[in-house]
């Protein structure tokens, strides 16, 4: 961590960065203006006007970049004031100015765009910060700083987007994907999923480019791509997206391993792949145990009662309602197993009646033929009721397929 004595010391130190105009230089200067980097504990760089600490502001010629600096002074005065409303204007107006006087005015270049990122993801943070506490002007029906974030990083995004430059050396388009996944996390916080598709197609048609990203962001855009996968029911594209970004994650982000595996364990489930205990032991994600042992016997209140043990839990992660349609395939398991054990191909309703209410689920025909019938049209058995006879009637071949070929 760099302690500084003074603000022009400080200011020294960025300035040895920002004529050399390289990205490994803005990655410097970003890390000096982030609300996340150690300097934020100098005080003397706490400053409510540092325009008073540069008698030559307007000589030393950093263009736009002495205002942001400036600003970047007055976020650090506020955060530990407590003021994060203020905060969050500030950084919003430090976004803004690069957004108008850089990012927009700058052509054939893109060295600048570290400090794009860590601008958009300051804000983001402060907006949280502000959201959670008691604010003193803000109307209650107005949208929350988090949301309202998403307008200046949606301005950087069009910007880049509309670059004309293909060259993966100067082109802006280099930071649409760490602005969409800027954008994703914010859509995802306030339930505007469907704000994703034109974010989507964009990546979808950035063409060799995509290949010159951060896996970093490659990650994170497969995490959220996965979770929207998911909540559209297209578990295929969930499972590549989530395994991508779970196998690519490095094994000392531990914590961002276990994230993409409280999506990806739901997903595979669906798809017939039940994880191991080890797996669940390893990244403390015990709360799904017995939900993937309820889910491999068939039996559908043990599989109630673990939803409800760890209820608090599995809505917090977003994913409750998904673990509750794993009752579909619970019951699947148990028919299967009764088919199998009966080796024969037609099935009297009445003997899956006796194994369900054996299992402590007191079911009567009607219900069990509405799931029966589900399952035939969801094409998870192959096969049809007789209800003449009362009778399930299944295929000789592969008359419960695979759920993995059925996405």
């Amino acid at each position: 961590m760099i302690m500084f004595s003074s603000f022009q010391e400080y200011l020294k130190r960025i300035d040895t960065f920002l004529y050399d105009s390289s990205w490994s230089a803005a990655e410097k200067i970003a890390q000096l203006i982030s609300c996340r980097d150690g300097h934020v504990e100098c005080r003397t760089l706490w400053l409510e006007d540092a325009d008073s600490k540069i008698p030559n502001r307007y000589v030393i010629e950093w263009g736009p970049m002495d205002d942001i600096v400036v600003l970047h002074a007055k976020v650090l005065y506020l955060i530990h004031e407590d003021r994060f409303e203020d905060a969050y204007f500030t950084q919003a107006a430090m976004l803004q100015i690069f957004n108008r006087e850089i990012l927009q005015k700058e052509k054939d270049t893109n060295w600048f765009m570290p400090i794009l990122y860590t601008l958009c993801s300051d804000l983001r943070l402060l907006a949280k910060t502000a959201d959670s506490k008691p604010s003193k002007h803000r109307k209650s029906e107005a949208p929350s700083f988090y949301e309202e974030a998403a307008n200046p990083i949606m301005e950087s995004y069009r910007i880049c987007v509309a670059e004309s430059r293909v060259n993966p050396d100067t082109t802006k388009k280099i930071g649409i994907l760490n602005l969409t996944n800027h954008l994703f996390r914010i859509y995802f916080k306030i339930n505007r999923l469907h704000l994703l598709k034109p974010l989507i197609r964009s990546i979808d048609h950035i063409g060799e480019l995509y290949e010159r990203f951060s896996m970093a962001d490659k990650i994170t855009y497969k995490y959220f791509l996965g979770r929207k996968a998911m909540f559209d029911s297209d578990l295929g594209l969930a499972e590549r997206s989530l395994t991508y970004a779970f196998v690519n994650c490095p094994k000392t982000c531990r914590q961002n391993k276990r994230l993409i595996l409280m999506y990806l364990i739901p997903v595979k489930m669906f798809l017939g792949h039940m994880p191991t205990q080890e797996l669940l032991k390893k990244y403390e994600l015990e709360q799904f145990s017995d939900v993937v042992s309820s889910v491999k016997v068939g039996n559908l209140k043990k599989l109630d009662e673990a939803l409800e043990e760890h209820r608090n839990f599995f809505i917090e992660c977003g994913i409750y309602l998904m673990l509750e349609k794993l009752k579909i395939i619970t019951y699947r398991t148990l028919f299967k197993k009764v088919a199998s054990i009966l080796g024969t191909l037609q099935i009297k309703l009445d003997v899956f009646i006796v194994a369900l209410r054996w299992l402590g689920d007191d079911m009567d025909v009607a219900e069990l033929s509405c799931i029966l019938a589900n399952l035939i049209a969801q094409k998870k058995i192959k096969g049809y009721i007789s209800w003449h006879h009362q009778t399930l009637v299944i295929g000789k071949v592969s008359p419960f397929p695979p759920l993995s070929t059925l996405s």
